[in-house]
């Protein structure tokens, strides 16, 4: 590490996530950091493919105007309705997208509500959507979002606006306070979406030349996800981020403990050798197919911890073209 990443490290300290909920000005106060994060500049090649061939396949494209056939242009691009209207080969021009749009997929579910070291897990989310927000407008791109709660799905058209920015946050802290109120039981959600549906409704908004980034602890991903999100990769780039606990990997020997995930609980005898190995062996089993089934997409997974803190990490994920798992 460089004397200048050390020294952004300390500077943006005071920022990262810390307890339970979710503040506005936490989220706010992340725009500092943007300039440190590398997005792509939308004027250069993408830094998130690194040195690995890219599933971005450009900018995408607008249309811009039809006008005469002249020699050298692509067959394919005739325009045949005006060409049979005037009686002349007309072609379609089109003008390269100058602003990518950047989805942020954020798993706001019960299960992210847990956390057993520095803050929950939905926090370190909310603030690592926060950063990449901010990063997105600073490279000068738009930032939509698709919000998943225990209530449905809530999606954000991507704009480049500071406006879309204040938006998703608004609705993460409403989220949030939601479920507050679920965990005291005011509230219950007893059919909440699943990772499956937010990826069928992804497929009809991701345009091609966009970027998705999902931000979840994937605990309900299975190999059928992996098909669906197949035909978004093929025009489209995808980031993945996982957050997760100590303790869902561990459990500690502490007796008799009763866990809650918003919706559930269950009284567990941590003392039991036999439970703790397949607790462990399931959980291996998950981040393997999850591990095994991003890479066969080609997209790039960056795994964060509670007690770890964020701006690094993302800072070097990002530095280093997204190839870390």
């Amino acid at each position: 590490m460089t004397a200048a990443a050390v020294q952004d490290h300390h500077a943006f300290d005071r920022l990262e996530p810390r307890g339970t909920s979710v503040q506005l000005a936490d989220l706010l106060r992340w725009k500092l950091a943007a300039p440190h994060i590398p997005l792509e500049n939308r004027r250069n090649s993408s830094q998130l493919a690194g040195g690995r061939r890219s599933t971005l396949r450009g900018r995408g494209i607008d249309f811009d105007e039809v006008r005469l056939y002249q020699p050298g242009d692509d067959v394919r691009a005739i325009d045949w309705r005006v060409t049979a209207r005037t009686g002349k080969p007309h072609t379609k021009i089109f003008r390269e997208e100058k602003e990518r749009p950047v989805l942020l997929v954020i798993d706001l579910r019960s299960p992210m509500f847990f956390g057993s070291r520095r803050c929950f897990k939905s926090v370190l989310a909310a603030h690592a959507a926060a950063l990449l927000a901010w990063a997105t407008l600073e490279a000068g791109d738009r930032i939509g979002a698709m919000l998943l709660s225990d209530d449905g799905i809530i999606d954000i058209k991507p704009r480049r606006s500071r406006h879309t920015v204040l938006q998703l946050f608004r609705q993460v802290i409403d989220i949030s306070q939601r479920q507050v109120l679920l965990a005291r039981g005011e509230a219950l959600s007893l059919d909440p979406p699943r990772w499956q549906d937010a990826l069928q409704q992804l497929r009809a908004v991701a345009r091609p030349g966009s970027c998705t980034i999902f931000l979840s602890d994937f605990h309900d991903w299975h190999a059928d996800c992996a098909r669906t999100l197949h035909s978004v990769v093929r025009h489209s780039q995808c980031l993945a981020v996982q957050v997760s606990d100590p303790l869902e990997t561990t459990l500690p020997p502490v007796g008799l403990a009763r866990l809650r995930n918003g919706l559930q609980q269950a009284l567990v005898d941590t003392s039991d050798r036999h439970l703790l190995a397949r607790y462990q062996k399931q959980n291996l089993i998950a981040q393997d197919l999850l591990r095994d089934n991003l890479q066969a997409l080609g997209i790039p997974l960056l795994a964060l911890q509670t007690h770890n803190p964020l701006f690094p990490a993302l800072r070097a994920f990002l530095s280093n073209g997204g190839n870390r798992g």
